[in-house]
């Protein structure tokens, strides 16, 4: 048999009182002396008294639950990212509702429904790279619920954002290959309707163009191409490539495979850097170089930024660029002109 949970009503019915003056004790409240409310939090622990979640919500207004909309689970990135949110939620006595995009617009549009529905404080979310439409997003601002945005963002939606350095991110990456002696350098662009795609490939141009390096077309392979293998395989046989920088450590893997099959060696005879500081890049041979983009921080700052908006409706815009961390490891020929910034 299922047993009874026990209520505020219980309480003042063994003690004499009314539930008001019980719930008042139990939360902190005045008119109550020291000694009744000592005799009410005993008989209440007693019992195994837990406040009913719903009624408190209702009272206050607030659910104490946080929404969280991701791509998907499998990149260290997100539970890196998420592990930071985690940390700053649970200390601030919210719960996290997890939805995941799997990269997909309709699945983003159908996770916020979710999450208004659930009547949650507040929104967390990382678009999606399927996502050119933001009405959705502009709905759970309508709607009252604060919003943030983490990693990736649109120009489209006036709200809070956190996101790293990724043109800074890309450029130092580039630089480093070119003041390593390479000339032609491939990049694998990301998806295309993403602001990290947009500004890692500006990072790559810009380094370049301090290089005094031409921008190649036919070295710019989109990630999305059904044949970037063969696209890889013919830039490595018919351009002279010494150099590649990859929108993610994955793709950076992709030319691991190929340089491979073609026995080209890394980084003799050519230097690779990814994206992301994934645990793949520790593991490949030799190990990947990469840039970091502190996404624990990323996550942190951007809970912190949504409590704010939460406790604060009317606080100003909050926007927050994290510096990236360029890592040089097996896949790069250190440079002696390689910048500061660069460790092994």
């Amino acid at each position: 048999m299922k047993k009874k949970r026990i209520s505020i009503t219980d309480i003042a019915t063994a003690l004499h009182v009314t539930p008001s003056t019980v719930s008042r004790a139990l939360n902190g409240g005045g008119k109550v002396s020291e000694k009744k409310r000592l005799e009410i939090v005993s008989l209440a622990k007693k019992l195994g008294y837990r406040p009913n979640p719903i009624a408190k919500s209702l009272l206050e207004n607030r659910t104490h639950t946080i929404g969280l909309i991701i791509p998907e689970f499998t990149h260290h990135f997100y539970s890196r990212m998420l592990a930071g949110i985690e940390s700053v939620t649970s200390q601030a006595g919210y719960q996290l509702l997890i939805c995941t995009s799997n990269e997909k617009q309709k699945q983003e549009i159908k996770s916020t429904q979710t999450l208004l529905d659930a009547r949650v404080d507040g929104i967390l979310a990382t678009i999606s790279k399927m996502n050119d439409k933001f009405a959705h997003l502009q709905e759970v601002m309508d709607s009252g619920t604060p919003l943030v945005l983490v990693d990736r963002f649109s120009e489209e939606i006036e709200t809070p954002y956190v996101i790293s350095d990724d043109f800074q991110g890309a450029f130092s990456a580039v630089d480093h290959l070119s003041q390593s002696g390479c000339k032609n350098i491939i990049h694998i662009k990301g998806p295309e309707n993403l602001s990290t795609t947009f500004n890692r490939f500006m990072g790559y141009k810009e380094a370049l163009k301090k290089h005094g390096i031409g921008l190649k077309e036919e070295l710019i392979l989109e990630s999305s191409d059904e044949n970037l293998q063969e696209k890889i395989r013919s830039c490595l046989l018919n351009h002279q490539v010494d150099g590649a920088f990859a929108y993610s450590d994955y793709l950076a893997f992709e030319v691991y495979k190929i340089a491979s099959e073609l026995q080209i060696r890394i980084p003799q005879q050519l230097s690779v850097i990814g994206y992301a500081d994934e645990p793949i890049s520790m593991y490949v041979n030799p190990t990947l170089s990469t840039v970091n983009q502190q996404p624990f921080e990323m996550g942190a700052t951007g809970a912190n930024y949504l409590l704010n908006k939460i406790n604060n409706p009317e606080t100003e815009l909050e926007i927050k660029t994290l510096d990236t961390k360029l890592i040089i490891r097996g896949s790069c020929i250190s440079s002696s002109k390689a910048p500061s910034s660069v460790r092994s």
